[in-house]
C-alpha cells in the first residue's frame, strides 16, 4: 500500500507532465467533459490546456437549475447531458448564446461581458443601464486578429428599439441612427435582430425591412434602409436574419385565430437577392438545422452535429421552460400545417427545475 508521502509525491510529479505530453493525452480525450476536468486538475495544467484546440459536434442547450442554484447543465441534440457546471460567475446575470461557444451576460449592476462557461475565459464590455432584449456576437472573440463586435438590441428610458455596439476593452457603447422615418407612434425603429453577412452588418426591422449598418468604425455609425418589405409580410412577429449559402434569409412565426384560441403555427422564410433587393418565399433550408431564441440567430450542417435534423427550425422563442422547446420541419410543413413538435426532452432533463433565466442554444467547441 502507498505511503502518504508516497501519494503527495505523485501529485507533485503529475502537476510537472511535460506540456507536449498533457496536450497529447488531452487530444486523444475527444472528451468535453474529459477537457474540463483535466483542466481543473491544477493551475499548471490549465494553463497548458488553454489554447487545447478540441471538437465537439453538437449543439447543446445550456440549462439552469431553478432556484438560487448555481449549477448549470449542456443537453446536446444528441438527448444526452454531457457535462454540468457550477457557474457562479453567472450569478445574478441574464445571458445569450452563440455558436461560438460564449455567452453574453448583463448582469444586475450592469456590466456586460463575454463569457466562456468552458475555459472560463472573459472579456469586460462597457456597462450599460438599458433594458438588454438581446446581445450579439460577430464573430468568435477568440479567433487570431479578431475583430469581434458585440451588438446590444435595447430599450432606453423613452426609447423603444434602440441598438448600440462596442468591442471588448471599449469605454462605452456606440449608438446607431437610422435614417428611415419612425413609425406612426414616433418611436425610434424597432429592430429584432441583427448579422454578421458576408463582411457587413445587417438588421431586420420588425416592420420587416432590411437595414445595412454602415460606418461602424467611423465618427458617424448608422443604419440605412438595403431592402423593403418581403411581399405580403405579416407585421407583429418577432423576425430573425440568418445566412443560407450566399443569401440573406430572414423567417418569422405565423400567427392564426382559431376559434378565438390566438396561437403561432409555424414559420415563414423568405430569401433575399443581394443584387436586386428582391425577395423570394422559399421551402427548404437544406441540409441546415436553424436556431432561433435566447441566442445569436444561426445555421448549421445536420451532417456535422450528430442530432440536428436537416431543413428543421429549433426554438426556444419567448420560453422559460424546458416544454416551450420546439421543432419545426419545414419539409412536413410544406404542403399542409403541422406546426411546432416538441422537442425531445430526457427524463434526466425533465427533472431539471425550471428557472427564470431561458435556455439557450449554444455550441460548446465549435468545428
Amino acid at each position: 500500500m502507498l505511503s502518504k508521502e508516497k501519494t503527495i509525491a505523485d501529485v507533485s510529479s503529475w502537476a510537472n507532465i511535460f506540456d507536449d505530453l498533457l496536450r497529447r493525452i488531452a487530444s486523444l480525450t475527444r472528451s468535453p467533459r474529459h477537457h474540463i476536468r483535466m483542466t481543473a486538475v491544477c493551475r499548471s495544467w490549465r494553463a497548458s490546456l488553454t489554447d487545447q484546440k478540441i471538437n465537439f459536434p453538437a449543439v447543446c442547450l445550456m440549462l439552469r437549475e431553478g432556484g438560487n442554484c448555481g449549477n448549470y447543465y449542456f443537453y446536446s441534440t444528441l438527448e444526452e447531458i454531457f457535462d454540468e457546471l457550477n457557474l457562479p460567475e453567472l450569478r445574478g446575470s441574464r445571458y445569450w448564446g452563440s455558436p461560438f461557444g460564449w455567452l453574453v451576460t448583463h448582469g444586475f449592476n450592469c456590466e456586460i461581458r463575454l463569457f466562456n462557461p468552458f475555459s472560463r475565459a472573459s472579456f469586460p464590455l462597457p456597462k450599460n443601464h438599458a433594458f438588454m432584449e438581446k446581445l450579439m456576437l460577430s464573430i468568435n472573440p477568440e479567433e487570431p486578429n479578431s475583430n469581434c463586435i458585440v451588438f446590444a438590441i435595447y430599450w432606453d428610458f423613452l426609447d423603444r428599439g434602440r441598438i448600440g455596439f462596442a468591442k471588448p476593452g471599449d469605454l462605452a457603447w456606440r449608438t446607431l441612427s437610422y435614417d428611415g422615418d419612425d413609425d406612426d407612434d414616433g418611436f425610434k425603429f424597432l429592430i429584432d435582430d441583427a448579422i454578421y453577412f458576408k463582411g457587413n452588418f445587417y438588421g431586420c426591422l420588425n416592420s420587416g425591412e432590411i437595414v445595412l449598418f454602415e460606418d461602424l468604425h467611423g465618427a458617424h455609425p448608422k443604419a440605412v434602409e438595403f431592402a423593403s418589405r418581403p411581399p405580403r409580410f405579416h407585421g407583429g412577429c418577432t423576425c430573425y436574419l440568418f445566412a443560407l449559402g450566399e443569401n440573406l434569409c430572414m423567417t418569422y412565426r405565423d400567427p392564426y385565430d382559431d376559434d378565438d384560441d390566438y396561437e403561432y403555427k409555424g414559420y415563414t422564410i423568405f430569401k433575399l437577392d443581394m443584387d436586386t433587393k428582391s425577395w423570394k418565399r422559399i421551402y427548404s433550408l437544406g441540409d441546415r438545422s436553424l436556431f432561433l431564441g435566447n441566442c445569436c440567430t444561426f445555421t448549421v450542417a445536420a451532417a456535422d452535429y450528430p442530432g440536428c435534423k436537416p431543413n428543421c427550425i429549433y426554438s426556444t422563442e419567448e420560453s422559460i421552460h424546458v416544454e416551450g422547446i420546439y421543432i419545426y420541419d419545414v419539409e412536413k410543413n410544406r404542403d399542409k400545417d403541422i406546426g411546432l413538435e416538441p422537442f425531445p426532452i430526457s427524463q434526466r432533463v425533465e427533472q431539471i427545475l425550471p428557472s427564470l433565466s431561458s435556455p439557450v442554444w449554444i455550441i460548446p467547441y465549435p468545428l
